[in-house]
């Protein structure tokens, strides 16, 4: 029940009980979510005491790269705590703000027995999958690496198990096949704060009841690594697609060319007689490499050195590149 409904709204907030909430989060993908608690929290159906994320690291070229949670806890005004991870003097930490509520999205750390304990199991876990389908770090890439026509979000009810917990909501949304992981991320994102403001007070109230994962069924999406992002061009362009795809943003999908990486942003199936996998053909100005079925038509590259480019201008500056190969 949200709180003007139960008239602990804000002119009432005083005399009402607040749910201490902390959230914890660290990437992009868990600032909407943030945004959606801190409006259940200035409607008064909770408190935002605090928010948990990573600690600031070194990124790409020594520049230090800090957690989007934290810069927009900051500008919403909420104090941060960046544990390393939740050991005993950062859960000491945690508990001294008397949390009764725990909400996490993306976080990227073991959240404790302990800490779940202290809550009396009240957490509410956003996840980008349709659980128990793609438990794990990576639920969007796997999704469209293994060529799921659709995916969404659950909400779910934290344990100190991996994205095993009961599920509490879900929503549906369709993976297309113009989709990278980029922008489905973004949209799940969105998606996953609509769901989270939307059933989060009915959690609150009790109107919510958790049902357990078939455990049968469950997939892991493990992180990807970089070395997985190598393209294999005798495999299907379908499939060296759904890849381009899933390692786009990151961690990347590429392939050697005279001797130096090549990462290719963005590609498309197209047909055309059969050639040697790894073979270039320039068609309408645009690389096409012929895979193991299918040709793949080079949209967006990003060269060793350089910056992102289109697939044609990559060509227009490579000589000889009609008949050359992939890898070389």
């Amino acid at each position: 029940m949200r709180a003007r409904e139960s008239g602990c709204g804000p002119e009432a907030r005083k005399s009402c009980p607040v749910t201490r909430n902390v959230f914890l989060g660290t990437p992009a993908f868990a600032v909407p979510s943030l945004e959606a608690v801190r409006r259940l929290s200035d409607r008064g159906t909770l408190e935002l005491v605090a928010v948990v994320t990573q600690p600031d690291r070194i990124g790409n070229r020594g520049r230090l790269s800090v957690p989007a949670v934290k810069e927009r806890a900051l500008a919403l005004g909420v104090p941060v705590l960046q544990p390393a991870r939740i050991d005993a003097a950062a859960l000491n930490e945690i508990m001294a703000l008397r949390p009764e509520l725990l909400v996490w999205a993306a976080y990227g750390n073991r959240i404790p027995r302990t800490l779940l304990a202290s809550v009396n199991g009240r957490a509410v876990n956003v996840h980008a999958s349709l659980l128990p389908r793609w438990r794990g770090a990576a639920p969007i890439a796997h999704a469209i690496l293994a060529g799921d026509r659709e995916t969404g979000i659950t909400l779910m009810e934290g344990t100190g198990g991996l994205d095993e917990g009961p599920i509490l909501a879900q929503e549906r949304t369709r993976i297309l096949e113009t989709m990278d992981t980029g922008f489905l991320t973004d949209r799940l994102a969105e998606l996953g704060a609509t769901l989270l403001e939307r059933e989060l007070a009915r959690y609150l109230a009790g109107k919510l009841h958790p049902r357990p994962q078939d455990g049968s069924k469950a997939t892991l999406a493990p992180r990807l690594t970089t070395g997985q992002g190598e393209l294999d061009f005798s495999r299907p362009a379908e499939d060296l697609s759904r890849q381009v795809r899933a390692f786009t943003p990151d961690p990347g999908a590429w392939t050697i060319f005279r001797g130096r990486r090549l990462v290719i942003r963005s590609a498309w199936v197209k047909g055309g007689a059969p050639k040697e996998h790894g073979v270039i053909e320039i068609r309408e100005r645009f690389p096409h490499v012929a895979a193991g079925a299918g040709w793949l038509d080079i949209r967006e590259v990003v060269p060793e050195g350089k910056q992102w480019m289109t697939g044609r201008d990559w060509a227009n500056g490579i000589r000889d590149l009609e008949g050359a190969r992939l890898p070389s």
